[in-house]
C-alpha cells in the first residue's frame, strides 16, 4: 500500500485490519508525527514542573506518546531543555529525573526481555490475584466516581496523567485483587503511549514485584492531587477513605515489609526457536528495484531515526503486526496516531518507495525485500522483544543491519532500583552531580 493515495491507503488498511482494533474508525484526537512532537517540545515551559507535576491539572509536557513511537527521543528532549533553559538547572532537575525513568525502564526491558511480562521479584505480600478484570471495570461502571472517571478518560482520550495511572493500578491490583498483567494489557490497548517497558515496569512497581513494597493511595491523596474533581461531590462509600496504616492492614493483613526478592531469570532462554520465514512475494506488486530496505517499526517513526537518516534512497516499509494485533487489539485512536505519524514521516523523507503493510512482519519484510531485489534490511535498535525477535527471524533469510540509537545514559549494571540507577547516571543527565536523593516514583 503506497503513499500516492492517502485516503485510499487508509481505507484499504482499515479493511485489512478489521478485528485488530477496538471502537469505530474516527479522526484521531491527538495530533501525531514528529512535526507535532517538535512543536510541543519547543512550546513547553517546565517552570512549574517540579512543584506541580503530581497534580492532574499540572502543565506537563504530554510528550510521552511521541517518545513512545520514536517521533522524538529522550536525548532530544534532554538536550533541548538544557539548552533552552540554561540558567536554572535546579528547576530542570526534577523534569530530567522523571525523563530518566523512561530510560531506566527501557534498560530494565533490555535486561529482562520477555521476563518483564512476569514478576521480576517475589510479591511483598501474600494476597492472591485473579487473572480476570471484572466486567464493571471493563465497562467503566464501578460506581466509584474517581475510578470511573479515570477509565472513561482512558477509553475516550487514550491519555491519563501518571498519578492517575498509579491510582488506578493500585485500585485494580490491591482493592480488586487483579493480576498486574491484566491491567498492563488494558493500558497497552488504550494508551497512546502504551508500551512494554514503562507500562509493565510501572505496574510491577505498584504491585510490589519490582519495588521494596506495594504502592497504594488513600482518599486524601486522590482528593489533594486531583483538585477534588471527584471527591468533592462523591456520595458513595469510599474504599480509600482511611489512613495508610489502616489501609495497609485491610489490603495486606499488615504485611508489606520487604521480603527477600528473587529476580526473574534474565533473557528468554526457554523460548521456542524462531519459526522459519515463509515468503509470499506474489502479494506485493511490481516495485522499483532497491538494494536496501528500511524497516520502520512503531518505536522509530521519525525522519531523524538512525536507520532512516543513513538510507535516504532505500525503500521504506512499516508493517502492522496482524497476528499480535488480533491477539491484543488496539483502541482505534492508537491506529490513527500511528497512521498519522507515518503520513508525517513519509512526507518528510526523499525515499522513493514508502509502503505500509499488514501481516506477519518478518514474512512481509522478507517478501518485500525479494520483490525489490534488496539484499539488506536496515532497522533501528530497540529493546522491545517484538523488534528483537523479528530481527532474529529476518536474519534467517536476509542480511540485517541494526543502527544504534542515541544513548541517554550509560549504566552497565543490572537495573534493579531507580535510586541506584539515578545515583550513577545523574551527572550524565544533568551535567553536574546533585545532592543525594532517595525520593521515589510517585
Amino acid at each position: 500500500m503506497t503513499t500516492t493515495d492517502p485516503d485510499g491507503r487508509r481505507a484499504a488498511l482499515l479493511d485489512r485490519l478489521q478485528g485488530c482494533f477496538l471502537g469505530d474508525p474516527k479522526p484521531g484526537t491527538l495530533p501525531s508525527g514528529r512535526t507535532e512532537a517538535l512543536r510541543r517540545l519547543h512550546a513547553y515551559d517546565p517552570a512549574a514542573y517540579s512543584r506541580t507535576r503530581n497534580f492532574l491539572d499540572a502543565p506537563v509536557s504530554r510528550l510521552s506518546p511521541y517518545l513512545r513511537h520514536g517521533m522524538i527521543t529522550a536525548v532530544e528532549v534532554r538536550d533541548h531543555i538544557k539548552t533552552a533553559f540554561p540558567n536554572d538547572p535546579a528547576r530542570l532537575k526534577e523534569l530530567l529525573r522523571q525523563l530518566s525513568w523512561r530510560d531506566f525502564f527501557e534498560q530494565v526491558l533490555a535486561w529482562h526481555c520477555r521476563g518483564l511480562e512476569a514478576d521480576l521479584e517475589e510479591p511483598k505480600h501474600t494476597v492472591a490475584r485473579s487473572a480476570r478484570i471484572p466486567l464493571d471495570v471493563v465497562r467503566g461502571d464501578t460506581g466509584l466516581p474517581c475510578v470511573d472517571g479515570m477509565l472513561h478518560e482512558l477509553f475516550d482520550s487514550g491519555q491519563l496523567h501518571n498519578h492517575a495511572r498509579l491510582w488506578f493500578a493500585a485500585y485494580l491490583c490491591h482493592f480488586r485483587g487483579v493480576r498486574w498483567q491484566e491491567g498492563a494489557r488494558l493500558f497497552r490497548q488504550f494508551l497512546y503511549d502504551g508500551d512494554i517497558a514503562s507500562n509493565s515496569a510501572s505496574w510491577q512497581w505498584v504491585e510490589g514485584t519490582f519495588a521494596s513494597k506495594p504502592y497504594f493511595m488513600n482518599k486524601q491523596n486522590v482528593a489533594t492531587f486531583s483538585g477534588g474533581r471527584w471527591c468533592d461531590t462523591c456520595q458513595v462509600k469510599c474504599q480509600f477513605d482511611a489512613d495508610y496504616p489502616t489501609l495497609q492492614h485491610r489490603l495486606f493483613g499488615g504485611s508489606t515489609a520487604p521480603m527477600s526478592a528473587r529476580n526473574a531469570e534474565r533473557g528468554t532462554q526457554n523460548d521456542p526457536p524462531p519459526l522459519p520465514v515463509r515468503a509470499t512475494p506474489d502479494e506485493i506488486g511490481p516495485l522499483t528495484a532497491a538494494t536496501d530496505l528500511v524497516w520502520v517499526h512503531d518505536a522509530a517513526i521519525s525522519w531523524e531515526d538512525p536507520a532512516m537518516k543513513a538510507n535516504p534512497t532505500a525503500a521504506v516499509a512499516f508493517v502492522f503486526d496482524e497476528p499480535s494485533l488480533r491477539a491484543e487489539p488496539w483502541a482505534y485512536h492508537r491506529f490513527a496516531f500511528v497512521m498519522d505519524g507515518l503520513d508525517d514521516l513519509f512526507a518528510h523523507v526523499p525515499n522513493p518507495t514508502k509502503l505500509t503493510l499488514v501481516g506477519d512482519p518478518s514474512e512481509r519484510l522478507v517478501a518485500l525485500a525479494r520483490s525489490l531485489g534488496a539484499t539488506t534490511i536496515h532497522v533501528s535498535e530497540h529493546p522491545n522483544p517484538w523488534v528483537v525477535e523479528t530481527v532474529e527471524q529476518l536474519r534467517l533469510s536476509v542480511r540485517v543491519v541494526i543502527h544504534p540509537r542515541p544513548v541517554f545514559a550509560e549504566y552497565p549494571h543490572e537495573p534493579k532500583r531507580f535510586s541506584r540507577y539515578w545515583d550513577k547516571v545523574a551527572p550524565q543527565v544533568l551535567g553536574y552531580r546533585p545532592n543525594s536523593s532517595r525520593r521515589m516514583h510517585q
